[in-house]
């Protein structure tokens, strides 16, 4: 009895140091990282009823509508001011960099979506202990891989699948004594399907389901990597989206986004996951195309205006998207340096 008594009093310990812990780290927009991509982002996040190389990363069954190799590039360009004390450690940035690379084959669309190792996160450990810049001196490194096939039977319906892959690693802030390091492996499926239901109206869904496990490290992460505790937890996210297209050179789109996570109570680290919990977002957006060479975008990421355009230079449309605010949103902290700057290319080989 007593030691169940100490084990229960070691969970809810343990539970009281993870929500403060990962208030920060662990937020709203945790699956922010890889659908930063700039042609989405500038339309506020509305993509699920679109077609291109992104719609690996929001709804399978948009990559049917690609019909040429290509390949899709997009970095963030977060970066925070450095100063004589910090020098360059202090020039961190959001590591948001989607890439993808669309095949067509006779009867599909194959398509695979990633974030190199250590390009899905951010690094802000060599910020000035005082604070000045407004957010936490922790780290969040991941990666992410997207292996997707779409089809089409030439009617006006596709449909897709996907299987997710995910790592993360968070260390938090050196001066935090409440402070764990954990670590996640995660996988999962999406489908979406993505349909012509009026003539200039497009319709999308998708579904995502991941499993997680958790390995939580030693308080401070300075416990040379010795398991703390274990937990698994589950993550559902449905997209669903209308693109209209009243003429042939103005789109207007919407998605709702619901995220559900679920969390191992028996495992008593709930706070990791704040529970049982539902989340909805709206994204909005709209684009422009002024002829062949120039696309305006425009829209509001759960409440973020976003703005973009996109250049068509010799066949490669170079593209960039401006997010008002949402880096606090991401980190779960700070006062300054919240907006996202986010650009890319896409190239058509053939």
């Amino acid at each position: 009895m007593f030691r169940a008594a100490a084990a229960g009093m070691l969970l809810c310990l343990l539970g009281v140091m993870l929500y403060a812990n990962t208030a920060r780290a662990l937020n709203l927009y945790r699956d922010a990282f890889v659908t930063l991509s700039a042609e989405p982002l500038s339309m506020g996040g509305a993509f699920c009823a679109m077609t291109g190389p992104a719609s690996v990363f929001y709804n399978p069954a948009g990559l049917a509508g690609v019909r040429r190799l290509t390949l899709m590039h997009n970095h963030s360009a977060r970066h925070f001011p450095g100063s004589s004390e910090g020098g360059l450690a202090e020039w961190d940035q959001l590591d948001a960099d989607t890439q993808a690379v669309v095949v067509p084959l006779p009867l599909s669309t194959y398509a695979h979506g990633f974030t190199f190792a250590g390009e899905m996160g951010y690094d802000y450990r060599g910020h000035p202990a005082g604070g000045s810049l407004g957010y936490p001196r922790e780290r969040y490194w991941g990666k992410e891989s997207y292996d997707a096939v779409a089809v089409s039977t030439g009617l006006p319906f596709a449909a897709g699948i996907s299987l997710r892959q995910h790592l993360g690693r968070f260390t938090p802030a050196g001066d935090d004594p409440a402070g764990l390091a954990w670590i996640r492996l995660g996988e999962g499926t999406q489908w979406g399907i993505l349909a012509r239901v009026w003539p200039s109206l497009d319709y999308g869904y998708s579904e995502l389901k991941m499993d997680y496990d958790w390995t939580i490290l030693a308080a401070n992460g300075q416990g040379g990597g010795n398991e703390f505790a274990k937990m698994t937890s589950r993550e559902k996210v449905t997209r669903s989206g209308w693109a209209l297209h009243p003429t042939a050179w103005l789109t207007l789109a919407q998605d709702e986004v619901t995220e559900t996570y679920d969390f191992d109570e028996e495992a008593g680290l709930g706070s990791l996951h704040r529970g049982d919990e539902t989340i909805r977002r709206q994204h909005r957006g709209g684009e422009l195309c002024l002829g062949a060479l120039a696309k305006l975008r425009w829209g509001s990421y759960d409440g973020h205006a976003t703005i973009g355009v996109a250049l068509n230079l010799g066949g490669v449309w170079l593209n960039y998207a401006e997010v008002e605010g949402l880096l606090p949103g991401i980190t779960g902290a700070g006062s300054g340096f919240e907006d996202l700057h986010i650009y890319g290319f896409e190239l058509n080989l053939w």
